[in-house]
């Protein structure tokens, strides 16, 4: 049976290139979960007011689980809603955290509108993504990785090392941002506007 590698972060922080170049470093299976959810049908509409196909996470889940299953190594999974996998199939979840005001900027380097930006900046400052992973796979299996002044090659290289036991970061919850932002920095990104 094989494992599922999870790396996991809020539009922004990097997760799809540095699973991309995770898998080309190590050969590793990628799933690219919403673009999978897509191509499978795996969707029970769209929520026109955020822009996005709602996913059928039980379905999704189930057909993760049975790849998993059907395979002898590790897959990657890539994704920001890391909590609907099965635990029993995930080895370790590796949460990629950005600044806000950088992920602010790559944001708005993206197009998006404001409102999209401030959702999931705030989100990020709140640590929506490392939170729910830890009530679903518990705090030893997470690695936060701060994706902030990196390349998606070196965060993938540090995610290599992790699974090799070549470096030795300790798993848990550490990035928080709401000790770093001053009080006029976060009511930048409070409104849904």
């Amino acid at each position: 049976m094989g494992k599922i590698i999870v790396v996991a972060g809020v539009p922004g922080t990097g997760k799809t290139s540095v699973s991309r170049e995770l898998a080309s470093l190590t050969g590793f299976q990628l799933i690219e979960l919403g673009r999978y959810a897509l191509e499978r049908g795996l969707v029970t509409g769209f929520d026109d007011e955020r822009g996005s196909y709602v996913i059928d996470e039980d379905a999704l889940s189930r057909e993760v689980s049975m790849l998993a299953g059907n395979s002898e190594g590790y897959i990657i999974v890539s994704t920001h809603y890391p909590e609907i996998l099965d635990p029993s199939v995930v080895e370790k979840v590796f949460v990629l955290r950005t600044h806000p005001l950088v992920l602010e900027k790559r944001l708005e380097s993206r197009g998006w509108d404001r409102r999209k930006i401030n959702e999931n900046v705030m989100a990020e400052i709140l640590g929506v993504v490392s939170y729910n992973a830890l009530t679903v796979f518990g705090e030893e299996k997470i690695y936060e990785i701060d994706t902030s002044n990196t390349t998606p090659g070196e965060v993938a290289g540090l995610v290599a090392d992790i699974l090799s036991n070549k470096a030795v970061i300790p798993p848990g919850i550490r990035i928080d941002w709401l000790s770093v932002l001053s009080a006029e920095e976060l009511s930048r990104f409070e409104s849904y506007e």
